[in-house]
């Protein structure tokens, strides 16, 4: 049971472009398939509910997923090109031919050039793309050829003799270099402003178009406005270089990116929650890092590696990357046999010490460098590299995978928590679904409960219940807690909702006791239990008090559900208290009559006044009655300091 699934490791995949290798097992090195998407949580999602044929056979046999994010959907398309020649997977189709992606060249070698799209890449032209469709990469040939007078026809020029010219030169649309027309030089001319163009970087044409179409738009002449609109588009969406692979390099080397951050760093960059983090002893003190190793031979991202360090809790100020990528180089590279020339590591992480380690250990000639370094190297050689956009995906990726390792674990803490709890009060299965009631009251006044639930150990806020007291006045806890689960368990016994696992009273025997008889009333056998907040003992059903470990995975679950029912009743309690109050509260405000305060009570009915700031509420009220902001903010602090219990 605390193995995570496929679809809860596929929860925790990003939406972001990427590719997506499967598995039959964790330790295969070969995939079974290799696939590219634009939102990876999303594609992957679709193989659990697919009922292809080839899909089905596929996932028979596929137990592991692993993935690698890019920077957009061409890096994709190139790395699962990549990974399929390397591995060859037995489910990926692959063509006879061995076809590779469409790519629009402009012929450089030839004297006078031509653009047209291609599948083979030879030296000496100019080559824009990989596209994913054949059809964009066409379109935009087509929008190149309509602004520039660039020869179509695939002649070897020049020719022997002088040709006549085609259609295309009486309509303005070449220059006729098969006919002579036109010198080399000044077709060269042409060319280099068609490259601008096809780079999006000629900002001149772009000024031109962008006039045109507003004087064509201006003449109410819209279809030819329409067409210099697309032209625009094509501007904004300019020729985005992958690096994934570099064009006419053989350089083999390995990107190490790092993310390191402390817990408050961590929470807010991750977007997690203080229960996604179930760590025991996290304080804010205590570091994160992984690391993600990208891998390119012959230019050509091959794989991605992740190592995940275990966590310290010395200080942020005293362990630094270095410290971890030191950690990273003593367990991988010392034990690596095949080096490459270069190890990258970030801009600020000075390991130059190593090379020489490295070097002394098998003569291994390898060169370890800061970002920075390695910029400087491949500049000077001339090579089509961008050091810092791969950097950047090694610590996206860093990144990405530091939160679904967050995420698993917390998940397997979850599975091993419901372990405990099934073991310790000797439940028949672990509890997938708990629930857990609260009651809040003020000396008996607007008397309100809370009913929350958990699903594998997490809170379900669908589940979440709220209820009014309607037969006990005065302050009785019990006896509310006897109607609330009276009331509920109605509901389970007419088959309109399912029973919980268990259920779980905040409180001690008296109001376990409540709940027991409740039970017994409607006939029904769901396992309780009593939680108290002192401290924090377990009531059993038998009189026993039990004792847990209260930083146990299984406490925890407990602890959480009573935390999480007891906020949610005085939440609700304290709503409720103020909209009892709020019609009085406006008496003596100047500018609001009858219809504004009538507007304004019923705005304020449908908020939740326990989670809003006095400042937003004066916004609100004044946007509703009109009146002036000082007024406002007056009435707003009134309702929030001028009721019971404020």
């Amino acid at each position: 049971m605390s193995e995570i699934t496929l679809a809860e490791r596929i929860a925790h995949a990003p939406a972001s472009c990427g590719v997506y290798q499967w598995f039959e097992s964790e330790g295969d090195k070969t995939p079974l398939y290799v696939g590219k998407a634009k939102n990876l949580r999303a594609r992957l999602r679709q193989y659990l509910a697919s009922d292809d044929l080839k899909t089905s056979f596929l996932m028979k046999r596929a137990n592991h997923i692993l993935w690698i994010a890019t920077d957009n959907e061409t890096e994709a398309l190139l790395l699962e090109n990549n990974l399929i020649k390397k591995h060859r997977p037995i489910y990926n189709v692959r063509l006879k031919d061995d076809k590779q992606y469409p790519y629009i060249c402009v012929s450089m070698s030839e004297p006078f050039p031509r653009i047209y799209l291609t599948r083979r890449r030879l030296p000496g032209n100019l080559y824009y793309g990989p596209f994913s469709k054949a059809q964009l990469a066409r379109e935009k040939i087509q929008l190149t050829l309509d602004l520039f007078p660039l020869r179509r026809r695939p002649l070897k020029l020049p020719l022997a003799r002088p040709a006549k010219p085609c259609l295309n030169y009486h309509l303005k649309k070449c220059h006729a270099p098969c006919a002579e027309k036109i010198s080399e030089a000044d077709y060269r001319k042409i060319v280099a402003q068609a490259i601008e163009f096809i780079s999006g970087t000629d900002a001149e044409a772009r000024q031109k178009v962008e006039a045109r179409m507003h004087e064509l738009s201006a003449a109410m002449k819209f279809e030819e406005a329409a067409k210099l609109r697309d032209v625009l588009a094509y501007f904004n969406e300019r020729n985005i270089r992958p690096q994934v692979e570099m064009r006419e390099s053989r350089l083999d080397f390995d990107v190490v990116g790092i993310y390191s951050a402390d817990l408050s760093t961590l929470k807010a960059e991750l977007s997690l929650r203080d229960e996604d983090i179930t760590l025991k002893n996290a304080s804010e003190t205590l570091r994160f890092a992984q690391v993600c190793l990208l891998k390119f031979r012959d230019a050509k991202l091959i794989a991605k590696e992740n190592f995940s360090l275990t966590e310290t809790d010395m200080a942020a100020a005293t362990f630094s990357d270095t410290d971890f990528a030191e950690t990273f180089f003593r367990d991988y590279y010392l034990n690596m046999l095949d080096l490459p020339p270069y190890i990258v590591l970030p801009e600020g992480v000075d390991l130059s010490s190593w090379q020489q380690a490295l070097h002394d250990r098998d003569g291994a000639d390898v060169r370890v460098l800061s970002l920075g370094d390695f910029s400087k190297a491949v500049k000077e050689g001339h090579v089509e590299i961008n050091p810092p956009a791969l950097m950047h995906m090694a610590t996206n990726n860093a990144r990405l995978v530091m939160r679904e390792r967050l995420l698993s674990e917390n998940l397997r803490n979850q599975r091993v928590g419901l372990r405990q709890l099934q073991k310790f009060l000797n439940l028949k299965e672990p509890p997938e679904i708990i629930e857990c009631y609260d009651i809040s009251n003020i000396q008996g006044t607007d008397p309100v409960a809370s009913g929350v639930m958990l699903r594998d150990g997490m809170p379900y806020k669908s589940g979440y219940r709220k209820y009014q007291i309607k037969t006990v006045e005065g302050a009785n806890d019990p006896a509310m807690m006897h109607e609330v689960i009276t009331r509920r368990l109605a509901r389970i016994g007419a088959g309109e909702i399912k029973p919980p696992d268990l259920i779980v009273i905040d409180g001690g025997t008296t109001q376990l006791g409540a709940a027991l008889k409740a039970r017994e009333a409607a006939g029904l056998k769901v396992p309780m239990i009593g939680l108290a907040k002192k401290f924090e003992e377990i009531y059993a059903e038998d009189g026993r008090v039990l004792r847990f470990d209260r930083e146990s995975p299984g406490m925890l679950i407990l602890r959480r559900a009573r935390d999480e029912a007891h906020r949610f009743a005085v939440s609700y309690h304290r709503n409720r208290r103020m909209k009892r109050n709020l019609k009085s509260l406006f008496d003596g405000v100047d500018g609001i009559g009858e219809k504004k305060r009538a507007r304004a009570l019923l705005m304020l009915r449908k908020l939740d006044l326990g989670e809003i700031k006095p400042e937003d509420l004066a916004a609100k009220i004044r946007k509703e009655t009109g009146i002036t902001a000082e007024s406002a903010l007056a009435l707003a602090q009134k309702i929030f300091s001028g009721l019971p219990g404020q």
